[in-house]
Parts: structure tokens; C-alpha cells; sequence
């Protein structure tokens, strides 16, 4: 649905509930380590390198391929050093109190229009 195909009043509702979450102290935090993560170039490429290879493996796996002993040591180095980059640490760490926002904010949405928001909110 187009969301300009929404009533005025849920359309309002919408921008209010998301000036206030973007005005929070952790949705602040989140926006700020984001920030940070992507104008560092080693950073987002570490990214990239770890998730395509991520995907590589989980396709090569559903196929039915087994992986080699060296590939799944290459994997968990991988995400250690993904894992232990401070920028990807921090974004991570945002989100995750960010998170507990989000989900409060959709049960309120749920308890006023008697749905469960959530479901909603999943791409068909």
C-alpha cells in the first residue's frame, strides 16, 4: 500500500511517532554510530567482504556442498575480526539498545489499532 493512500490522520500519527523516535537519545546514538561505520572505508569493506562471503558459503551449503575444514576456519576468523572492529562493535551495540525502543513503540501501535503491528510491518 502507498502510505500516501493512508488517511491524513494516520499519516500525521506516523510522522509524529517517527519524529519522536528519531529524536531519542538512542535512536541518536544509533544514527551517529551508522554514520560512523559508513564514512569509514575499511570498515564498510570489511563488511562487505565478511557478508559475500557469509553468502557464499550459506548458498554453497544449501546446495549440498560440503565445506572444507580451511573455509570454515577462514569463516570464523572472519567474523571474529568483523566482530572485533570497533565501529561495527559500536553500531551493533546501538542497535541493540535501540531495539527495545522499536519494540515498545510497535506495541503501543498494536494496542491502539488492535492488530499486531509486527506482522503487519513483515514484507508479504
Amino acid at each position: 500500500m502507498n502510505p500516501n493512500e493512508l488517511p491524513i490522520e494516520i499519516q500525521d500519527a506516523a510522522r509524529t511517532l517517527a519524529d519522536a523516535l528519531l529524536a531519542d537519545p538512542q535512536a541518536k546514538s544509533y544514527q551517529w554510530a551508522v554514520a560512523a561505520f559508513e564514512n569509514d572505508p575499511a570498515a564498510s569493506a570489511l563488511e562487505k567482504r565478511f557478508m559475500d562471503f557469509y553468502a557464499d558459503l550459506t548458498a554453497r551449503q544449501q546446495k549440498g556442498e560440503q565445506l572444507s575444514e580451511q573455509e570454515v576456519q577462514q569463516f570464523y576468523a572472519m567474523r571474529s575480526e568483523y566482530s572485533a572492529n570497533p565501529l561495527v562493535a559500536a553500531r551493533n551495540n546501538a542497535l541493540d539498545t535501540f531495539k527495545p525502543l522499536l519494540a515498545e513503540a510497535g506495541e503501543h501501535i498494536s494496542q491502539q489499532i488492535g492488530l499486531d503491528f509486527t506482522e503487519l510491518a513483515k514484507p508479504e
